[in-house]
């Protein structure tokens, strides 16, 4: 009961530290020369590896540390998938991980890439000072810093398009990298009124928990089933590719565009719920800026399986001044209010693009409808499924030829990435 008590009353957000101030000291210069030998027994010197890989990668972690756990598994699929074009280095900066407690952490997390002990801490000094971990750099083929990073991954995709700007041909010279490259392709993405997750399984039971504080509560559900339907959604202010859902139970992060729907209408997870073999009655799920973790507009939501653990845990959070409010103050659905087909047409830095020609057609006819100088188009035909198509982009932008999209058969509101050029 203590370990889920705790899960209620303390919000999990594990990828804190924007980057410390040697990222500007390190970047476009030299870095300096080291060997290091990883657990099993393995040589890596920064000069031979750089020898026959166009890039290294190096991390700096810990064994407690929770973020560097988060980013692991993403770490290690870049590892597959770019090992034979960059080398991977992933150092432990803990006096007190010792190669046998790194060879155990590797294999409880199943991990492969190469593993090892920044010995003398050299490493970690150089590179981040007393910074937060994980930090990583990136050498290039040159031999410079072009990349620093003291917050975990959040997604492979993430550190692919951090390596890719390394790769190739066509890197002819150090050109270093402050920020992970913001995705420029085509893109749509639903919006709604605010951050929310949605439970909606049939019979699901929204219930909060409150303090005394009127300006704080704890959302939670009631699930019956074995997992719980998860639909999410944030505002068209919310770049959807900075915002991720955090699952504290399994130690899992997700990219929202990962859960993107088929149909592009909607965020989607299914989530198990925890049966009596898993030593936890609560499932906590958390919606997040991922650069602003400790942002006020966090969203926790808990999952309760059964009303009877709704009771015992009711019971047990009495004493801290904790009562349960039934589900009746729930918000509004956001899409209750908008009497319009509305689209934000932006660029792949958020910035609105102005003069974009759509085409919302049936089958039977077609209307065109421009973006304004905020970049929102509103079409107000009766409700109805429309095939949308991109037909114009203003001059200095750009879409993926043949990119559309279809409407629900409601009204609804989405972000539409273009490519600025």
């Amino acid at each position: 009961m203590k370990k889920l008590i705790s899960l209620l009353l303390t919000a999990v957000f594990l990828c804190g530290g924007i980057a410390a101030a040697q990222d500007g000291e390190i970047l476009g210069k030299p870095f300096p020369d080291f060997t290091v030998t990883d657990v099993d027994g393995n040589t890596f010197t920064l000069s031979e590896k750089l020898k026959d890989h166009e890039a290294v990668l190096i991390n700096l972690w810990a064994t407690w540390c929770p973020p560097c756990r988060l980013e692991f598994p993403f770490l290690n699929e870049a590892w597959e998938q770019y090992g034979d074009r960059v080398a991977f280095i992933s150092l432990s900066v803990e006096e007190g991980d010792t190669p046998e407690k790194i060879r155990e952490f590797r294999s409880a997390f199943g991990l492969s890439l190469p593993v090892g002990r920044d010995e003398d801490g050299a490493l970690y000094e150089y590179i981040n000072g007393s910074g937060p971990i994980p930090a990583t750099v990136v050498v290039d083929r040159f031999g410079n810093a072009v990349f620093f990073h003291n917050i975990c991954f959040a997604s492979l995709r993430q550190i692919s398009s951090v390596l890719e700007s390394f790769l190739g041909g066509g890197y002819t010279e150090t050109a270093a990298l402050t920020d992970i490259p913001v995705p420029d392709g085509t893109a749509v993405f639903p919006a709604g009124a605010s951050r929310k997750i949605h439970v909606e399984n049939p019979g699901a039971r929204q219930v909060f928990f409150r303090n005394g504080n009127p300006e704080y509560r704890l959302e939670a559900y009631v699930v019956n089933d074995s997992a719980a339907h998860l639909r999410l959604e944030i505002p068209v202010s919310d770049d959807p590719y900075a915002m991720v859902l955090y699952h504290a139970n399994r130690n899992d992060l997700y990219e929202l565009p990962t859960l993107l729907t088929q149909d592009r209408l909607s965020y989607a997870l299914d989530v198990p719920m925890p049966g009596a073999e898993d030593g936890t009655h609560l499932v906590d799920v958390c919606l997040y800026e991922f650069l602003a973790p400790d942002s006020p507009d966090v969203l926790d939501v808990y999952l309760i399986p059964g009303e009877e653990y709704l009771k015992e845990l009711c019971e047990a959070l009495l004493p801290y001044g904790w009562t349960l409010s039934d589900g009746g103050e729930a918000d509004a659905s956001p899409q209750d209010a908008l009497q319009a087909y509305i689209l934000h047409a932006v660029d792949q830095y958020g910035e609105p693009v102005r003069g974009l020609a759509v085409n919302f057609c049936t089958d039977t006819s077609c209307a065109m409808a421009r973006s304004d100088e905020n970049g929102v188009i509103r079409f107000e035909g009766a409700p109805g499924i429309y095939h949308v198509q991109l037909l114009r982009a203003p001059e200095g932008y750009s879409f993926d030829e043949g990119f559309d999209f279809y409407t629900g058969g409601e009204y609804g509101e989405w972000r539409l990435c273009l490519r600025k050029d």
